[in-house]
């Protein structure tokens, strides 16, 4: 009885989340991460990650100078100068037309590897919904624009490398709008679309 009213349920998400149009609010609640921390969450589906790439471009160009001037009283300039292209290329080749990808493709560039390798791993249901090809998990996602922690919990320290932790850096000064866009599995969390709780 348990399964025939989660097929329901998934039928009825499926069902709404193909008359989404635009962008649509959908609460996330009690969701538990791989890690076992339980949160709130409030994201906008229907806001594409191309789109947040693109705003993510131009505020890293923006904000050059005060990347630089926030960075060099802890990096030097050589380190700065290296991460910020890495950043750079990255969102440059992402945004790239599909004749330059292709281009990238011929030559196993990694940036484009990894993108394809995302893409193919779902089939898109709508906005904001896919569908995870292999284990058939329902993946909500989006912009997050609220987070309430109902259970936290300690995540061990990071030893990025200096690079890495600069390029983590001028992603935060410049706000990049990619670091907020979630995904999340359907089975762990109590999902509202469009009224719909399942």
């Amino acid at each position: 009885m348990n399964s025939i009213k989660k097929l329901t349920n998934y039928l009825v998400l499926l069902a709404v989340a193909k008359t989404i149009k635009g962008t649509s609010f959908i609460g996330l609640r009690n969701y538990e991460n791989k890690k076992g921390e339980v949160s709130n969450q409030t994201i906008i589906a229907g806001i594409t990650y191309e789109n947040c790439l693109i705003k993510d471009f131009q505020s890293l160009k923006d904000n050059q100078i005060l990347i630089f001037d926030s960075l060099i009283k802890t990096y030097s300039k050589e380190l700065i100068t290296k991460a910020y292209g890495n950043v750079y290329n990255s969102l440059e080749k992402r945004l790239s037309s599909e004749d330059v990808k292709e281009a990238l493709r011929l030559q196993n560039d990694k940036t484009i590897k990894l993108s394809d390798a995302q893409r193919e791993a779902y089939t898109h249901v709508s906005k904001g919904v896919k569908i995870n090809n292999e284990t058939n998990q329902i993946h909500i996602f989006g912009l997050v624009v609220k987070k309430t922690i109902v259970k936290s919990i300690e995540y061990k320290p990071t030893n990025s490398r200096e690079l890495t932790i600069v390029q983590n850096k001028i992603k935060k000064l410049c706000e990049f709008r990619q670091d907020k866009y979630r995904n999340f599995i359907f089975e762990k969390s109590d999902v509202k679309l469009q009224g719909i709780t399942v």
